[in-house]
């Protein structure tokens, strides 16, 4: 029978030598995973970034369509406003044409949802997750705001059609809707005005970004309804 004996013992330096050795090892080893993490994190930030800017030139057009027909708006407003406060004496609404609506936006930013479902967010700079973080904050915003104005719209769009009996409720009823769609329309022109600025600061959007959002928006004002005049459809 065989008896193993021990390997002599050489001493500490063998000792120290060999521990070295297996801490290098592991510390080699732990270093290679991180880089690879870090280049794996770094390709999904950068991806994610592809996507983020064509999302938010995207929301620059918004901004400047809606900008584009803010004048539009605040004059249908005043427009119906004046119909209503004549038929409220008269007991009469008179023939209303279509009305069209402010712009139904998509306010929405889904590159920046799938961002912070991947946990790629945390990854990010914190001045551009900062900045990020606020233009999807105020899209948000906006869209709930728009969700909000859509609606008061098309409790006006109840004026449309011939002229017809006017009753006191229902004239009170539009007078109330008009003040909350031009409440609506002031908020809608100043968070737009403020998601321009956002956009600006996050780096992703340039001024060449905006200048073609503005000359875009500027060419579509003639196709929207509420640019129109209100007898061209609907009288």
């Amino acid at each position: 029978m065989d008896i193993h004996k021990p390997k002599p013992w050489h001493g500490l330096r063998e000792f120290l030598k060999e521990y070295v050795i297996i801490v290098v090892g592991v510390l080699t080893a732990l270093g290679a995973e991180q880089v690879v993490e870090a280049m794996h994190w770094a390709h999904q930030v950068d991806t994610a970034e592809v996507a983020l800017k064509a999302a938010f030139v995207r929301e620059a057009g918004n901004a400047a369509e809606r900008a584009a027909q803010d004048a539009c708006i605040t004059q249908r407003l005043a427009v119906l406003s004046g119909v209503v406060r004549q038929a409220t004496e008269s007991g009469r609404l008179p023939q209303v044409g279509a009305i069209g609506h402010p712009p139904y936006s998509p306010w929405t930013v889904a590159a920046w949802d799938a961002l912070v479902a991947s946990q790629t967010v945390v990854h990010l700079p914190r001045e551009k997750m900062i900045a990020y973080t606020r233009v999807a904050t105020t899209t948000a915003y906006l869209s709930g705001l728009s969700d909000r104005e859509e609606a008061r719209w098309t409790i006006l769009d109840s004026m449309n059609g011939p002229g017809r009996r006017l009753s006191d409720a229902e004239a009170e009823q539009l007078r109330i809707t008009l003040a909350e769609a031009a409440a609506a329309n002031r908020n809608m022109r100043r968070v737009s005005a403020n998601l321009r600025e956002a956009l600006k600061a996050t780096g992703l959007v340039g001024a060449t970004d905006l200048a073609d959002a503005d000359k875009a928006a500027a060419a579509g004002k003639s196709q929207a309804a509420i640019c129109a005049p209100m007898g061209a459809e609907g009288a």
